[in-house]
């Protein structure tokens, strides 16, 4: 009878013991990084709101803190690895599926259904995205400016044979085969996407990354796109500088990965190193100012050779990631913004006056991207559409902030002489009709800027009680030497019909 008490005494402590343990050993520090998942863990909640109201999500987010602080948690993640790896040949990394010759590839659901050509799009989608892009190159058709579209294709695309068997095509027809014959039939765009030279080239060389990179190109494949897009950009610009592969010492070296720190895949990488001194400077301080998703992988260069054009590039990691230092190398002026930023294109190709805009996606990011340049605020129209309008009353504005600052004094701003680009944020309505505008501009010298016109701004809607005024918040992002140059800008408010324009609103600018 006592051994049988002592043993449930026993048997309670143990089990206190094993479901403290966690707790007990669990990391307190907040910022802490996952060697294995080589992520930030999750902080530990707070019990109160920044408002000082009771946080009604502690209980999921304490949840969320303890599944990634808990103790032992590095060592049970290397082991369930492992574990998983040798005895079912699979990853436990989401993001990452074992094919043939362990080749590792990219997956989620919808690039899974993107391989088995079960998402086709509709016609309507197609035309969709086909006008959209035609907006763009109208656009800058009519000043002058030739656009280029490059699509850059999955890993799954050009080494499907490498794909894992139990995942099966339907059909001979992909969404991505529809988009680019929608393009070429249907509009007037330079498209071209480096397929065929990718597909040329892997007979003889790895163009992508087989085990270290799940989703990209190597050097090697990523210099054949970047010369497959210079021989279009020749096409305008025909003295434009073209590296080729004799300017490399090229070599071959061992790349390694290691999935959560546990399983390590090896692979054979091609180093490219450039034989002369480079003529491009990076440029720093451009993007401080301006509201951009990915900021940190925007880049502006300078090339010492000013006769070459300047470029606006509009793209995604398959550049950022291995063709910034070619593409410097290519122009007089070279900036690159992420593609999550193609709503901001019209004020982009205001702020930087390219030569030549390049957009590059790879298939599949196309919707997302598409997406967010369908639900643009810019209007694409030129103020000299509407210069002859008649002008009528005075216009209902107030510039809110200046480069993240309050604005002090309306009608006069002081500009910090060493800022390269300030952004300029506030509100604007058709006073005349009570709504919002239909658009907005900067004049700044002979330069008209044009505004993102459009966005939400709570403070205007509440103060007028009126909630069809929410959307009359604008943003503009302008040089800051034409500013100073010009020492006075106005703002120019067009009327919700377009059938009038207000009294520009002038502003005297001062330097500090």
């Amino acid at each position: 009878m006592k051994s049988s008490r002592l043993f449930n005494i026993l048997l309670i402590i143990f089990f206190v013991i094993a479901i403290s343990f966690p707790m007990i050993t669990a990391n307190m520090k907040n910022g802490m990084i996952s060697v294995s998942e080589n992520r930030i863990l999750a902080s530990f909640p707070s019990l109160m709101t920044v408002e000082g109201k009771l946080n009604l999500q502690f209980p999921k987010e304490f949840e969320i803190w303890l599944n990634d602080n808990m103790g032992f948690r590095e060592k049970l993640v290397v082991a369930n690895t492992k574990l998983q790896y040798e005895v079912f040949g699979q990853l436990t990394k989401k993001d990452t599926i074992i094919g043939k010759n362990e080749w590792l590839y990219y997956v989620n659901e919808d690039i899974i259904k993107d391989y088995q050509q079960l998402n086709l799009p509709s016609e309507t989608q197609l035309i969709e995205w086909g006008n959209s892009l035609e907006k763009i190159d109208k656009f800058l058709e009519n000043k002058g400016i030739p656009f280029i579209m490059m699509l850059n294709l999955d890993k799954k695309t050009i080494y499907p044979e490498n794909y894992p068997d139990t995942i099966l095509k339907v059909g001979d027809t992909s969404k991505t085969d529809m988009l680019i014959n929608h393009i070429i039939n249907q509009t007037d765009i330079d498209f071209f996407t480096p397929k065929e030279a990718l597909l040329q080239a892997k007979s003889e060389v790895t163009v992508y990354s087989p085990r270290v990179d799940n989703a990209h190109w190597n050097k090697y494949g990523a210099f054949i796109g970047y010369l497959e897009l210079m021989k279009h950009v020749q096409k305008y610009f025909p003295n434009v500088n073209i590296l080729s592969f004799e300017d490399y010492n090229i070599s071959t070296y061992e790349n390694e990965i290691k999935v959560y720190n546990a399983i390590s895949f090896k692979e054979t990488d091609y180093g490219f190193n450039m034989k002369n001194e480079s003529n491009s400077v990076q440029s720093v301080g451009l993007f401080n100012d301006i509201s951009l998703i990915n900021n940190n992988v925007s880049y502006r260069f300078d090339n010492n050779n000013k006769e070459l054009p300047k470029a606006l590039v509009i793209g995604d990691s398959y550049i950022y990631g291995l063709l910034i230092p070619e593409l410097a190398e290519s122009f007089s002026e070279f900036t690159f913004i992420h593609s999550d930023n193609i709503d901001k294109l019209e004020g982009l190709v205001s702020l930087t006056n390219p030569d030549i805009v390049i957009f590059e996606n790879v298939e599949r990011m196309f919707d997302h991207t598409m997406n967010i340049h369908m639900n643009s605020k810019e209007k694409y129209t030129d103020y000299e559409v509407y210069s002859n309008l008649p002008s009528k009353g005075e216009s209902s504005m107030y510039l809110d902030h200046f480069s993240n600052e309050s604005v002090q004094e309306q009608g006069v701003l002081q500009i910090d002489k060493t800022k390269e680009v300030v952004s300029l944020n506030g509100w604007a309505l058709d006073g005349i009709n009570n709504s919002t505008a239909d658009s907005m501009y900067l004049h700044v010298g002979d330069k008209y800027y044009p505004a993102i016109y459009g966005t939400p701004h709570e403070g205007v809607s509440t103060y007028f009680q009126n909630s069809e005024l929410l959307n009359s918040g604008f943003s503009f992002t302008v040089n800051a030497q034409d500013l100073i140059e010009a020492g006075e800008f106005s703002f120019i408010i067009i009327s919700q019909d377009k059938s009038y324009q207000y009294s520009p609103v002038e502003y005297k600018v001062e330097t500090k």
